[in-house]
């Protein structure tokens, strides 16, 4: 499965607050940002795509929220 699809599998992610998290560094552009590669957005002369750097991210981040739902589950 991949990132677009998981996201659609779960709605109940925040595609703005997983994107805050893969992208720390440039919060005011981190939703569009993913946005536009989630949407294969035309950008100059290609399309912005998810690449498996943004994969490791979107996973670490992932990652990170079922350590905390395992922590509260008493895990």
């Amino acid at each position: 499965m991949d990132l677009k699809q998981f996201l659609i599998d779960n709605p109940l992610i925040s595609q703005t607050d997983l994107a805050h998290a893969m992208y720390p560094d440039t919060p005011k552009s981190a939703k569009s940002k993913l946005s536009n590669k989630l949407n294969n957005a035309k950008a100059g002369n290609g399309k912005q795509r998810i690449t498996p750097e943004d994969e490791r991210l979107a996973l670490e981040a992932l990652t990170k929220l079922g350590t905390n739902i395992e922590t509260l589950k008493g895990g």
